[in-house]
């Protein structure tokens, strides 16, 4: 009975957060089911009655990801951006704090127009721009979706803290005329292998 709870919230999350399209809540709500292949929103509650968890939890995911590519950031919030690769290696928007005893730039993530970036990206990306707000959504896009995401500033900060905590690699004694550039430092975003699972 939970599964499917959760399942409709997440559907509702999917319908308050996602853009209005000059509809009523409750076209949205019709909207919605008829895009994920339902009739409409009472077939998708008749079908998850019938459903057992296991099923409901496939489109709980579904509902998820679609929720997360769709939902616009919160104007009060602040973001990072991160893009996640298949490879476990992650890139993030950052800005430079120091170099490190081999001479490479360090760099940590910086906070992001989120409702600016946003719009623009999903009009000119050929894939899905994530809106992160939770753990679940943060772990599912991170080691199941891949892409670009806004994380939220607080969940980025706690999740993601390894690569905020970065301050102990800095060389304080090194100045930058010393360091032997090897590498481009003409963008903004640095690359990241998380550790652990």
């Amino acid at each position: 009975m939970s599964a499917s709870i959760d399942c409709v919230e997440n559907f509702k999350q999917l319908v308050r957060r996602s853009p209005d399209l000059g509809m009523g809540y409750t076209e949205r709500l019709h909207f919605h089911a008829r895009e994920m292949g339902f009739n409409n929103y009472d077939h998708f509650l008749l079908t998850l009655a019938k459903l057992s968890d296991d099923r409901i939890g496939k489109i709980n995911t579904k509902l998820l990801r679609l929720a997360c590519a769709r939902m616009m950031p919160k104007a009060n919030q602040d973001y990072y951006e991160f893009i996640a690769n298949k490879d476990r290696r992650m890139r993030f928007f950052s800005h430079w704090i120091g170099w490190d005893k081999r001479g490479k730039e360090v760099r940590v993530p910086s906070l992001i127009n989120a409702p600016y970036c946003v719009p623009r990206f999903r009009e000119r990306l050929d894939a899905p721009v994530y809106v992160i707000e939770t753990r679940e959504q943060l772990r599912a896009w991170q080691h199941k979706w891949h892409g670009m995401a806004y994380v939220n500033q607080p969940l980025a900060e706690r999740e993601l803290h390894l690569a905020f905590d970065r301050e102990q690699d800095v060389m304080h004694d090194i100045r930058s005329e010393d360091i032997d550039r090897d590498e481009d430092y003409s963008h903004n975003y640095a690359t990241w292998y998380p550790s652990g699972k």
